[in-house]
């Protein structure tokens, strides 16, 4: 049965649902909004964190220039007196008989009779310039100190056994430019020894690839 009605509720139901379409659309596009304002909002806080470590950065810069600037003037002083310069040609005999005679004097130190070396390969010659641009090998054991720029080096790939204590020992001498040389490490594998003794400490197999300054 139909229903007749009058204009007055026409009217009325009318603006009911206009007042519906007009809620939904409304509370679509303010949702849409509320979520584009909480994204900026984010990466605004993001920006702000960022811009405050780069402002920390730049202010640390000066003493963080200092202290390299010392640790330079250190580093020379160190190679000008403490280190007896070398030909190119004596460069591979004499890294040698230094690492040869350290593992000797530090097994003997240590009271570990496994520290031992069972091969060493040198690599190439290297040598840069003062812009710093690669000369003979693509070898780098470049550190980050502009006074070395201008040594030859060569990277001896090391294997040798030896207890994890120990080879920190040895670690520490190499510190100690016992090698009476500069060195630099990249990077240490270690894997567990095939004759491991129960309530012993493990003896190591260890990949060690020592980058040596030639002297000068």
């Amino acid at each position: 049965m139909a229903v007749n009605l009058n204009a007055p509720v026409k009217c009325v139901v009318a603006l009911l649902i206009i007042a519906i379409c007009v809620g939904v659309f409304y509370f679509a596009d303010w949702q849409g909004k509320m979520e584009d304002i909480e994204r900026v909002v984010k990466e605004n806080e993001s920006l702000t964190a960022e811009l405050a470590d780069k402002r920390k950065q730049i202010e640390e810069l000066p003493r963080l220039t200092k202290e390299k600037q010392e640790l330079e003037a250190e580093l020379a002083r160190v190679v000008q007196t403490n280190l007896v310069p070398e030909k190119a040609e004596m460069f591979v005999a004499n890294y040698l008989k230094e690492i040869e005679k350290l593992i000797t004097e530090e097994s003997y130190r240590t009271g570990d009779k496994s520290l031992e070396i069972l091969s060493i390969t040198p690599g190439a010659l290297t040598q840069k310039n003062s812009e710093g641009s690669e000369g003979e090998s693509s070898d780098d054991g470049e550190g980050g100190s502009d006074i070395l720029k201008s040594f030859p080096t060569r990277t001896f790939q090391m294997t040798m056994n030896g207890k994890y204590n120990t080879l920190i020992e040895f670690l520490y001498q190499l510190g100690d430019l016992r090698l009476e040389r500069l060195v630099t490490i990249d990077k240490i594998a270690l894997a567990p020894g095939s004759s491991d003794k129960p309530g012993e400490s493990p003896v190591l197999s260890i990949q060690i690839p020592i980058t040596a300054y030639l002297r000068q």
